[in-house]
């Protein structure tokens, strides 16, 4: 068996019978322009082999690139999670066999085993992937969370896994809801329990090969708690006798009778232009800059005051009166608290708008923040062109959180005596909610902008 790294989290697996190619991604930048692989990269798409079997772990726009995927023979296998959105996408681009599938399901042939493997996070369906011939086993975690009965599971079924690409890098991504800059301690903990309880002949840090870019670089710094090297180290620190391994694009891994080999910048078709994985050093006291609408889509300044007056007085301001005509949980949490919202949107030229929602025993009602008696107990600033780009399906949630903030104080307190309790309370933001769950087309949103990326991709010819 050989294993290919393409970048970040794209491999190449030659396996006895087939050629499988897991989440391509080919070029940079992806997720709608966010983010590029890291270590810089070049894929030779015309050194490419014949691809037989084609696999998604999940939707997630770095796992999940139309780009790539309408750049792939559409006559191969495409197996997929049960999602109807991947499904959809997979046909529409003209996949003629695509296979949705159950972790924890086998696909077997006469000569190897696939095995998609289940994940304790339920946000989006996904799995990892079990790959195993004559010559050995490989699993490929992706981004999925492991239960003790799982890890057992496959050890029952498989043995000893023979190399195993690890989740590791704890990506801190609940900064963009509260800028917490903690070390990720308890995930970084549980990664290195599944690294030790499945014990593989190697083990790579694995799928998480990228950085952000342009407007979104400053992310760098908050995102990425535990690097590969980190991860390895403290590996080492607890299992001295572990062999462990650092992977760059163009490094091949092959597998033969339970001996696993690393051969260094060994493919033709992806090339590792440079190592600049010290970009994504974390550093959380580095500056947070302040939040501009770079706007570049080049909306005009009218376009973008009339779409975010409408959306927030007609959309949110009539769905938080209950013109929609029926109850909303959130509403009804935030009537119960009192809660105090603002919506701040900001424009190319600098300007600023600010509306507030209060919430009391009556309901909810859009007021004017000058005449606030306080400040809000939760918030949400977005540059206006994501905004509108969001609503008009043009871009997605992944490329539009770098261009807006929000932060909660929202509280429960009690009491004993003269003992105060105090705790967060967790609340969803409203203009999210909204815009995900309530807003006129959100749900086929996300099919919208699916049918929109590919009918530009058809355009381009491809």
């Amino acid at each position: 068996m050989k294993i290919t790294l393409l970048g970040h989290a794209s491999i190449l697996v030659e396996i006895e019978g087939a050629i499988c190619l897991m989440d391509p991604v080919f070029s940079d930048p992806f997720e709608g322009g966010a983010v590029v692989s890291c270590p810089r990269r070049k894929v030779y798409l015309e050194r490419l082999p014949a691809i037989d079997t084609l696999i998604i772990s999940h939707r997630h726009p770095d796992h999940f690139d139309l780009r790539s995927l309408a750049q792939v023979t559409r006559d191969c296998d495409a197996i997929c999670p049960a999602d109807p959105l991947i499904v959809y996408a997979l046909k529409k681009l003209g996949f003629s066999r695509v296979h949705p599938v159950h972790p924890m399901g086998e696909i077997m042939s006469q000569s190897f085993e696939l095995y998609p493997t289940r994940s304790e996070m339920k946000t989006v369906p996904e799995f990892g992937m079990v790959f195993k011939d004559r010559s050995g086993c490989f699993w490929n975690q992706v981004d999925t969370f492991l239960s003790l009965e799982t890890i057992q599971s496959i050890a029952a079924r498989f043995g000893r896994v023979d190399l195993l690409f690890a989740m590791y890098a704890s990506q801190n991504f609940e900064f963009f809801e509260n800028r917490t800059t903690e070390f990720p301690y308890d995930e970084h903990r549980r990664n290195l329990e599944n690294v030790l309880r499945i014990n593989p002949r190697m083990v790579v840090p694995g799928s998480a090969g990228f950085a952000f870019c342009g407007d979104h670089a400053w992310l760098n710094a908050f995102l990425f708690p535990v690097s590969r090297q980190r991860f390895v180290s403290d590996l080492q620190r607890i299992e001295g006798g572990i062999q462990t391994q650092l992977m760059n694009p163009g490094d091949i891994f092959e597998i033969d009778n339970g001996r696993v080999r690393h051969f260094d910048d060994a493919s033709d078709i992806a090339v590792m232009e440079e190592d600049d994985s010290a970009k994504l050093s974390f550093d959380p006291t580095a500056p947070i800059p302040e939040l501009n609408d770079p706007n570049p889509d080049g909306y005009s300044l009218k376009h973008l005051k009339q779409e975010t007056e409408k959306f927030v007085r007609e959309g949110i301001g009539s769905f938080v009166a209950q013109d929609c005509g029926k109850p909303d949980p959130l509403l009804d949490l935030y009537q119960r608290r009192g809660v105090r919202y603002e919506i701040t949107i900001v424009f190319p030229d600098a300007q600023v708008t600010r509306y507030q929602v209060h919430f009391d025993n009556s309901g909810g009602r859009m007021a004017d923040p000058a005449s606030s008696a306080g400040a809000p107990d939760l918030s949400h600033r977005i540059a206006a062109s994501a905004l509108v780009g969001w609503l008009e399906r043009k871009k997605s949630f992944f490329y539009v959180r770098a261009y807006s903030r929000r932060f909660s104080t929202l509280h429960e307190l009690s009491r004993s005596g003269d003992t105060v309790r105090l705790r967060p309370e967790v609340a969803p933001d409203l203009l999210m909610h909204y815009l995900l769950n309530v807003a006129p087309g959100s749900d086929v949103a996300a099919r919208d902008q699916i049918d929109l990326e590919i009918e530009a991709l058809h355009r381009e010819g491809y």
